[in-house]
């Protein structure tokens, strides 16, 4: 397994991830029987680029649902003025991996593993005393992002 924790660029997703904690979670599967698309909280991240996390799941098809899929985890906290895109192929946690219950029908929810593949990062500066003018130029920016972006592949 390779280790990418010696990576700056992920030491610093990593470190972004525990920050913000919640996530967009969705899947990219054409089927009925699929994870649907809710907001998680990050379990845990580990060294070699891992995100785990519950989610969301019907207990009526669990045993159904495809166990590796691509999907993505979009992070965004509210006055943070930072975004983290994450995408990467998923993987339903099968029980008895790392000593977890991956499948509770009971509580409905699902542990999944993703391996990030790709990652990008958008910061707009956010300044609490400023003008009107300021704050317009800001949505715009918003809406027009012209800020800082980093992007980064890991999937080699």
């Amino acid at each position: 397994m390779q280790h990418i924790n010696h990576d700056t660029n992920f030491q610093f997703l990593k470190k972004k991830i525990k920050e913000i904690k919640m996530a967009m979670f969705r899947t990219e599967i054409d089927t009925e029987l699929k994870l649907p698309n809710n907001i998680i909280q990050t379990f845990r991240v580990d060294n070699d680029g891992t995100v785990w996390f519950f989610t969301s799941c019907n207990g009526n098809y669990a045993d159904n649902i495809d166990r590796s899929f691509y999907a993505y985890l979009n992070y965004y906290k509210k006055g943070s003025g930072c975004r983290l895109q994450l995408s990467g192929v998923a993987t339903i946690v099968e029980n008895g991996d790392d000593g977890l219950i991956s499948i509770d029908t009971a509580t409905r929810m699902v542990l999944v593993k993703m391996k990030i593949m790709q990652a990008e990062y958008y910061e707009n500066k956010v300044f609490p005393n400023v003008t009107f003018t300021e704050k317009v130029k800001s949505a715009i920016h918003q809406i027009f992002p012209t800020a800082a972006h980093r992007s980064y592949n890991f999937s080699k």
